[in-house]
């Protein structure tokens, strides 16, 4: 979980990688004696004598399997940790006594093991004014609300920002107390989401994430967030909510803990592969979230979870998010393009009956006339009575939409897009962060330099908007996404020297067109995960440097797609999806999990319009119809096939494919007689109205 910070470079305090990354620069910075380019990578720095303290580590620590353990595992994943040998560690004492009273053939760990206890002992990692001051808060937090010490053991600090802050905890009831099927949900076993839907072994230590909202928050701010958490479960890679409480004025919410490294320390290395593998674990987020009127409003590298090792990420903090048309109407400064629909996402641009045109078009002559002036002429008007237009500006700076920078009023998903496509912007690049303005109209500006001062006029024209500027360094025309990345990036196609060893994600890549690998966590199997991905890592490198030009030049093409400046013109998280550089075989429609109510079965789900309590309808053996009460979560419909109430041996679903609007059931079978089960009753449906017939049969007993 991350902070609500404007910086995107800040990372928690607690973060033992951000330590020994600021330990190892400023080191690096003392030898050396002169100041470095901020962007260059930090990770070659005094590599000799890093080494050379990991070996008189070792050395000390041979003696002491299970701390030697412990270390070789932290070296060799990539978290360079610097251990305070000095520092009373009493889970190590413990195990040591363990050690010494044991067999001489158990002194080898097991990796299960081994990789439970790191998780176990992060919190022994850190400084020790670190871990008193984490642990003070542990306290704090289990006094004010006893009731937690019941289920969960809080063990670390994962994070803490304004509104909240996250701990790190075992999940004491996983196992015998709790029934998790409803936030794991049903995603089938070719889905990257599957491992989402993946148990826990039982006898391993299930970890879990325990945020901590802050009394200090709006208690509107609360409700929206929990209830958005409660509307995405089933959504893939976005982090799940499995239950939240109050105690008096303390709320809590648990989710589950998701391991991931610090987008610093991949994404110069990632593999054109796993960049493909990071977008569309983002974009099938991005694309379930949109479906269910969600807008998560601050994508960011720190809000985007990901594991480059297991090719898993995960959208979390959705404590901006917000409801799409939730906005209250404002007649002042109206956009000239409507809000998201299902025929279109993004918007679509008025009909000119709906607006003044003349007024639109005087507007913009102005504004072209005001930019050609001195420049003691132009600025901000010092007593400005115009009427304030305000709007939705939450997010981070850097990774604000032009609409959102314009104050736009009927704000879509495409804000996250734009966001998306910044990060594949520092992917491209090889820079990050690339915009730092102080306010709107700087981004503005900043933005203008890129795409020209014609796009941006345009821009502003769609949001109600004018834009005007005489700085001579902002060109008519600008220049496209790709010449600034090739501008920025000479290395662009060169393969970069991976620091995963060899490419993790080309035995996928191979197999399958290009899936996301996902095992399951480490804390549900975490030595088959070692195993798959021992397999993994010594597959043969097959991104070669052909597959490789062609996967920048897709990649290229996909971050024109998604920095386009007009909103309703920027591509859709299906459609990116669907684009060359990211689409799979099968196709991402197969494994999409339908909002509540809508798919095959949709017909057979509702709201009760008193408790708005969510209803299934399911057919009993005797014939007959039962009304069921769900949880959010069930009763989603994936792909073309029903939700897990109607996959019973009395009711099935067939799909009729390639058939067009308005076509009556009737014609359907004529032109289609193979896409049904012939002789059996059929429920009564009306003439079909969308662009798949639905055709419902009940089995033939």
């Amino acid at each position: 979980m991350s902070q609500h910070s404007s910086n995107p470079l800040e990372l928690p305090s607690s973060d033992v990688r951000n330590r020994a990354a600021l330990h190892r620069y400023r080191k690096a910075r003392a030898m050396a004696g002169n100041q470095r380019d901020s962007d260059e990578p930090e990770d070659e720095l005094e590599v000799s004598d890093l080494k050379s303290y990991q070996r008189h580590i070792a050395g000390l620590l041979q003696d002491r399997p299970a701390a030697h353990a412990r270390y070789t595992k932290l070296r060799t994943t990539g978290s360079e940790v610097l251990i305070d040998l000095d520092e009373d560690m009493d889970g190590d004492k413990g195990q040591d006594n363990d050690e010494e009273n044991s067999d001489e053939d158990d002194s080898s760990m097991d990796a299960d093991a081994d990789a439970e206890v790191d998780e176990e002992m992060t919190l022994y990692l850190k400084s020790r004014e670190e871990r008193e001051e984490i642990e003070r808060e542990i306290a704090d937090l289990e006094e004010a609300v006893p009731s937690i010490t019941q289920d969960y053991k809080l063990i670390d600090r994962l994070g803490t920002g304004t509104f909240s802050s996250v701990y790190k905890a075992l999940d004491l009831g996983y196992h015998e107390k709790w029934d998790n099927g409803v936030w794991h949900g049903l995603h089938p076993a070719a889905s990257s989401a599957h491992y989402q839907s993946l148990p826990r072994q039982p006898g391993t230590k299930v970890f879990v994430a325990v945020k901590r909202i802050y009394v200090t928050s709006n208690p509107e701010r609360i409700r929206n967030e929990i209830s958005i958490l409660e509307t995405c479960r089933g959504a893939r890679h976005v982090s799940q909510l499995i239950t939240a409480f109050r105690q008096d004025d303390q709320v809590v919410a648990i989710m589950p803990y998701l391991p991931h490294e610090d987008f610093r320390l991949f994404y110069r290395t990632l593999p054109i592969a796993g960049i493909r593998t990071y977008f569309r674990c983002m974009f099938r987020a991005l694309r379930d979230i949109h479906a269910r009127g969600i807008i998560h409003r601050d994508v960011k590298p720190a809000n985007f979870l990901f594991d480059p090792h297991r090719g898993v990420g995960t959208l979390v903090d959705l404590g901006l998010a917000c409801r799409m048309g939730m906005d209250p109407p404002v007649h002042y400064g109206k956009c000239l393009h409507t809000g998201p629909t299902r025929e279109h996402a993004h918007g679509r641009i008025r009909r000119a009956a709906e607006y003044n045109s003349d007024f639109v078009k005087r507007k913009q002559k102005d504004a072209r006339m005001r930019s050609g002036w001195t420049s003691d002429r132009v600025g901000y008007l010092e007593k400005d009575t115009r009427p304030q237009s305000k709007a939705n500006r939450a997010g981070t700076r850097g990774f604000r939409a032009p609409e959102v920078l314009l104050k736009c009023n009927e704000q879509t998903g495409a804000i996250d897009v734009w966001s998306a496509g910044m990060i594949l912007l520092f992917f491209l690049s090889g820079k990050f962060p690339l915009f730092q303005s102080n306010d709107d109209v700087e981004a503005l500006l900043e933005l203008a330099c890129i795409i020209g001062r014609r796009k941006m006029e345009i821009t502003a024209t769609l949001h109600s908007r004018t834009f005007t500027t005489n700085i001579p360094s902002i060109t008519q025309e600008g220049k496209p996404w790709r010449e600034f990345v090739e501008t920025l990036n000479p290395k662009l196609r060169e393969q970069p020297e991976s620091a995963l060893g060899p490419n993790p994600y080309s035995l996928n890549e191979a197999s399958s067109g290009g899936g996301s690998y996902a095992p399951p966590p480490p804390s549900s199997s975490p030595g088959a995960d070692t195993a798959i991905r021992e397999t993994r890592l010594a597959s043969p490198h097959v991104d070669d440097v052909q597959d490789h030009e062609t996967g920048v030049e897709q990649a290229l093409d996909l971050l024109e797609r998604l920095l386009h400046p007009e909103s309703i013109k920027r591509i859709t998280p299906r459609q990116a999806l669907y684009h060359p550089f990211l689409r799979e075989s099968e196709g991402d429609d197969a494994f999409f999990p339908h909002p509540f109510g809508e798919g095959v079965c949709g017909e057979w789900h509702f709201v009760d319009p008193v408790t708005e309590e969510f209803r299934v309808r399911i057919r009993t053996e005797e014939g007959n119809t039962s009304v069921i009460a769900v949880m959010a979560g069930q009763g989603m419909a994936m792909g073309d096939e029903p939700c897990e109430f109607h996959r019973t041996e009395d009711f099935s679903t067939k799909v009729c494919r390639g058939v067009t609007r308005d076509r009556t059931l009737d014609e359907c079978e004529n032109e289609y007689p193979l896409c049904h089960v012939a002789m059996l009753p059929r429920l009564r449906l009306p003439p079909a109205t969308h662009h798949q017939c639905l055709v419902q049969c009940l089995q033939s007993k």
